[in-house]
């Protein structure tokens, strides 16, 4: 059992942030993909078609960061660009058939290491869910401030 050096909220998250990045990356090694990697895949699996905007928003990335993974992807050939709908400038973003199995190949890796540390939880998911999402709103607030009183500066 891990030990807690009780310093701060945000130190715990840290930690725990660190011990899913290695136990997934572990896993994620063999299917050839990063954890963030999935996660960017995960999201146009899931969601997609979406603009680069709207994954920098879901995913609380900079556009910049984005895109960095986006030229990625388009490099392996596992995107679809297509026209915005609505707004002729933007393009909108899916995965291929061939991003459909990669993204895949790295699920069936991932699907082993969520149903062992869901299986483990000390409480029900939906409490674990509700204080993620506290802390990430919580995060997005403090993000807004610093943003203001930047612009302000």
């Amino acid at each position: 059992m891990a030990k807690h050096a009780n310093i701060s909220l945000l130190f715990e998250f840290f930690v725990t942030a660190q011990r899913l990045r290695r136990v997934l990356s572990d896993s994620l090694a063999e299917a050839g993909m990063r954890p963030d990697e999935y996660a960017v895949y995960s999201l146009l699996f899931d969601r997609g078609p979406l603009t680069a905007t709207q994954m920098a928003d879901f995913l609380g990335m900079p556009l910049s960061t984005v895109l960095d993974y986006l030229k990625a992807m388009t490099a392996a050939g596992h995107l679809v660009r297509t026209s915005h709908p609505f707004d002729g400038r933007a393009l909108e973003l899916s995965l291929n058939r061939s991003g459909i199995a990669a993204h895949s190949r790295a699920h069936a890796h991932w699907e082993v290491v969520r149903k062992q540390i869901e299986g483990r939880l000390s409480m029900p998911i939906d409490q674990v869910r509700r204080a993620l999402t506290a802390l990430d709103d919580s995060a997005e607030l403090a993000g807004l401030r610093r943003s203001r009183r930047v612009r302000r500066a």
